[in-house]
């Protein structure tokens, strides 16, 4: 069984706005065995929105269609798949008189733009929305299928699973295994596994993500045994979690806390520490040392040697930690300093150049990193790093 979606709305043709919808449907329906042949993303448009249904109708089982089934002028997708599989779209009585109640409730009369949410396809089951107002549908045409439903991604969330239930695919099937990897780059992990089939790399500044597809249980269980074995300690999860949250339960089980001095990330770290709920067990407090004034104030960095050598010099981000440390007492200790970009780089010192303090109750260390890119995607390659080097403690 195969599938196509068409994503309708010109904020995301422009630019305007990020479309996540169809990565969401593309992996559940992947999880029921349903093949996406394409995903169209179309302008409000009834011509071009007509034209792609029609396309989408000619090459799969299934169509998945969102967006412009609100209650604005710009919302023409039922006028638009109306014309494209020459069905009238009526009112479905029941779901009408509970716009209507709404509306009363308000002290409001329903208005003929709202009344449209209730609208679906002549002959096909409704989609009840259980978080917003507007209805979906799913129409069976000879050996096809079309579904229509809201671009909000909460009710879209909450009515896929209604879809699925009439489609009677309610088995859900692992045919996919996510690998996130920080410390090799897309083509050293590519070399890797070069005689694995069916994996695909997705690279970004907090590392490679590596996704195994396979509907064979027993090939997708030896290959990810393969993929652990040979990735190894580069593997940080295999779940869609971040770095923080990964070290935030680590910090928690072995019952340690942290803090960080930060320079070139200014408060990277500390953030994405924080953005995890419970994190207040284990972060004691970050500082953002941005200038050598802080630096030398708070973490007692000497003057002489920032002058010597630098703010972005292997013994500033020692004694930024070793400060951090004696301010406070977290069993582990951050700290950075570096060249995020565009400017400032030497010729003794290149852009992308940082030192990465790590201290622990027995131990201080000093990375020497140079990341290249965009100078906010190297403050997270930064930030990404020095994380993993808490992670990596425990692994030893």
């Amino acid at each position: 069984m195969n599938g196509f979606i068409v994503i309708t709305g010109s904020e995301f043709v422009d630019g305007i706005k990020p479309e996540r919808n169809s990565l969401y449907i593309a992996q559940e329906s992947l999880k029921r065995d349903i093949d996406i042949n394409g995903i169209l993303i179309v302008p409000d448009d009834i011509y071009r929105i007509e034209q792609a249904v029609r396309f989408a109708l000619d090459k799969s089982d299934i169509v998945f269609i969102t967006g412009g089934m609100g209650a604005t002028s710009d919302d023409i997708t039922r006028e638009a798949v109306q014309e494209a599989i020459g069905v009238q779209f009526i009112y479905d009585k029941e779901w009408l008189e509970k716009l209507k109640n709404e509306a009363k409730q308000t002290g409001k009369e329903i208005t003929d733009s709202l009344k449209k949410l209730a609208k679906i396809p002549y002959g096909s089951a409704k989609i009840e929305n259980p978080v917003g107002k507007a209805l979906g549908f799913l129409k069976v045409l000879e050996n096809k299928v079309i579904i229509g439903l809201p671009g909000v991604p909460s009710e879209l969330k909450a009515m896929l699973p209604i879809v699925f239930e009439k489609l009677q695919l309610t088995n859900v099937h692992k045919n996919i295994h996510l690998f996130r990897t920080f410390g090799l780059s897309e083509i050293e992990i590519d070399n890797i596994l070069s005689d694995i089939k069916n994996i695909h790399l997705n690279p970004s500044p907090k590392g490679v993500d590596i996704f195994i597809k396979d509907k064979n249980q027993e090939s997708l269980i030896k290959k990810i045994q393969i993929i652990r074995e040979r990735l190894n300690t580069y593997i940080y999860a295999e779940d869609n979690i971040e770095m923080e949250e990964v070290v935030g339960n680590l910090l928690k089980k072995y019952r340690k806390t942290i803090a960080t001095a930060e320079s070139s990330t200014g408060g990277l770290i500390v953030s994405r520490l924080v953005n995890v709920p419970g994190s207040s067990q284990y972060v004691l407090g970050g500082i953002t040392a941005y200038s050598n004034q802080v630096k030398i104030n708070l973490l007692k960095v000497n003057g002489n040697d920032l002058k010597k050598h630098g703010a972005v010099s292997e013994v500033v981000a020692k004694q930024m930690v070793e400060g951090l440390r004696a301010l406070i007492n977290a069993d582990f200790c951050l700290s950075d300093t570096g060249i995020a970009g565009p400017t400032g780089a030497t010729k003794e010192k290149p852009l992308g150049l940082h030192y990465i303090g790590f201290c622990t109750e027995d131990k201080i260390e000093v990375h020497k990193v140079i990341f290249k890119g965009e100078r906010n995607d190297v403050r997270i390659k930064v930030s990404q790093y020095a994380l993993n080097l808490i992670r990596l403690y425990y692994q030893k």
